[in-house]
């Protein structure tokens, strides 16, 4: 059965589901004005590169371990800014099912809150160590 357009979903108290989709709007539009911002610095700083020379050179590959991202980001590397945009943007699904598990959980709805626990692993691993030998 589908939730009516404008109403809550019936498992859902009305604060869980508004903190989950706050949680996804407010990690969408930081992911947006940070990678916005990147790309528009990225261009201007170098306007000589073309899309196929970006594109081999992987300009934020170097940024993917912690210690490199934050020395990039104290520095004012537009590459770790890059790299920042798209971590958050990763993150965001991740903490939105997070807080899923939280309020089902919360509301002793045990089944689905360890299946959303699940998949809240899965994607963590994917991320972390499934990510990582693909690349």
């Amino acid at each position: 059965m589908e939730t009516p357009p404008g109403r809550v979903h019936p498992d859902l108290p009305p604060p869980a589901y508004r903190d989950m989709t706050r949680i996804l709007r407010v990690g969408l539009l930081i992911s947006l004005a940070i990678l916005s911002g990147g790309v528009i610095a990225f261009l201007v700083l170098t306007p000589s590169e073309s899309f196929q020379e970006l594109v081999a050179s992987n300009p934020i590959v170097t940024y993917l371990n912690l210690y490199s991202l934050l020395s990039g980001l104290a520095s004012g590397q537009v590459e770790a800014y890059l790299t920042l945009g798209v971590l958050v943007l990763l993150a965001t699904p991740i903490a939105r099912v997070a807080t899923g598990c939280f309020f089902f959980y919360r509301n002793g709805e045990r089944e689905i809150a360890a299946v959303t626990l699940l998949v809240a692993i899965l994607l963590i691993v994917g991320l972390l160590v499934i990510g990582p030998l693909v690349r």
